[in-house]
């Protein structure tokens, strides 16, 4: 279950979810007052979860 086991550190840190909530107050705010085509949401939404990935890993390299 090491999907699941990562899946969850992912989903519990603090840094993820402030970034997803900055990106989620972005994406209501173009929502609302600037309709943008769904893809570059979708898109979006995969480059702040690559990110946030490439942080957690370089994050856990360091403390090694």
């Amino acid at each position: 279950m090491k999907i699941i086991d990562g899946l969850k550190i992912y989903l519990t840190d603090w840094k993820n979810l402030l970034t997803h909530g900055i990106v989620g107050v972005i994406l209501l705010y173009c929502l609302l007052f600037a309709p943008v085509a769904w893809y570059w949401r979708v898109t979006l939404l995969i480059i702040v979860i690559a990110f946030n990935l490439v942080r957690m890993r370089y994050s856990k390299n360091k403390k090694q």
